[in-house]
């Protein structure tokens, strides 16, 4: 069960996921919430939007709840895994005890900002998952987080995966590349999470503007306008470069000199993992959550303290004027996260999803 395919790396996570279970010998259904298909994946789609396109409001919600109960009914599944966004307690309560009724439900927690996935309330949340059948966060903090705080028994962490061959051969696609060096910062503009704000303050007081360095900001979302005026506003704005959402950034990230991460929270940041993999280098904020699991300053790239706006300029500076330190970061980044390759992390799966044949 996800919202859609697309446009997110909770949703790319997802795609790759349905891909790794069918590899494994699962049979796979996938049931999208939203019609937003970007992402490759495996299996049997289910598009609740498509087949509801002509309805609206109310009635179209209850015909998708209604498509879902009776394909979960007759299909009797072994395990549900929604990996959907779950902002409405209520709603979700009714989703488990009139859809998932008694099937085996594992429910994936993809950001440390909890409240996407559980109510304020402790009682209500303990409620609604303590009868799960497994509750996986995509990063250690996350699982910590959530068991501490809603004083739950079940909880393990399952990062998210990456497909190496089929990244590098996205990557080989030919786009029009800048042709000045450049930096990158991709994923949905929304600086709540982003907090793209700080990226460029600390961008325009570095040296990176005076040395020919682009900024390149990949992608779309609510506040693009408005932090295409800030960029104006701290007059860079012949160094920051906005491009639109690429359903394949890879040509872009592997020929970028390194990645940022500026965000206020995630989960675990895909960025990290797609970056590496390109033997990119990053400079990361420590937000919780994901980065100090995968960032190790001088080996794959920088970490720098949570909101630190100095040190993260200082980080820029020392990834472009100090070349010895620039190519250790790059040498260590694809060896860093092996142990986030498939077939890592489909052992993980396979443990709690065992045949039921």
């Amino acid at each position: 069960m996800v919202s859609s395919l697309g446009m997110g790396g909770a949703e790319r996570s997802s795609a790759l996921l349905s891909r790794m279970l069918s590899d494994l010998g699962y049979d796979v259904t996938i049931i999208s919430i939203l019609d937003c298909i970007s992402y490759p994946y495996k299996g049997n789609l289910i598009n609740l939007e498509k087949l509801t396109a002509k309805q609206s409001g109310l009635r179209k919600r209850w015909n998708k709840f209604q498509i879902s109960r009776k394909l979960i009914r007759e299909n009797k599944y072994d395990y549900i895994i929604d990996a959907a966004p779950r902002p409405r307690w209520f709603r979700q309560w009714f989703i488990n005890t009139f859809v998932y009724q008694k099937i085996d439900t594992i429910f994936i927690v993809h950001s440390y900002n909890l409240k996407n996935y559980f109510p304020n309330s402790i009682f209500l949340g303990n409620k609604l998952y303590k009868n799960a059948y497994e509750l996986v966060g995509v990063s250690k903090d996350v699982v910590y987080h959530f068991k501490e705080k809603y004083q739950l028994q079940k909880g393990r962490c399952i990062y998210n995966t990456f497909d190496e061959n089929y990244w590098s051969s996205l990557s080989m696609e030919k786009v029009d590349l800048p042709s000045d060096p450049y930096i990158l910062s991709y994923g949905r503009i929304t600086d709540e999470t982003k907090n793209y704000k700080f990226l460029i303050r600390a961008y325009a007081s570095s040296g990176l503007p005076e040395k020919g360095v682009k900024l390149y900001i990949m992608g779309d979302g609510p506040d693009k306008q408005m932090i295409q005026n800030f960029v104006r506003s701290h007059e860079v704005n012949e160094h920051v470069i906005f491009i639109g959402f690429s359903e394949n950034p890879f040509p872009y990230i592997k020929n970028a000199l390194f990645t940022t991460l500026t965000s206020n929270y995630e989960g675990f940041p895909m960025v990290l993992i797609e970056s590496l993999a390109m033997e990119t280098p990053v400079v990361a904020v420590d937000c919780k959550s994901g980065p100090s699991e995968v960032i190790i300053t001088g080996n794959n790239g920088i970490l720098v303290p949570f909101k630190d706006e100095i040190r993260y300029s200082n980080a820029l500076n020392k990834m472009i004027n100090n070349e010895e330190f620039y190519k250790k970061c790059v040498n260590g980044t694809k060896k860093s996260i092996s142990k986030f390759k498939i077939e890592n992390i489909s052992s993980h799966w396979q443990a709690i999803l065992p045949s039921k044949n």
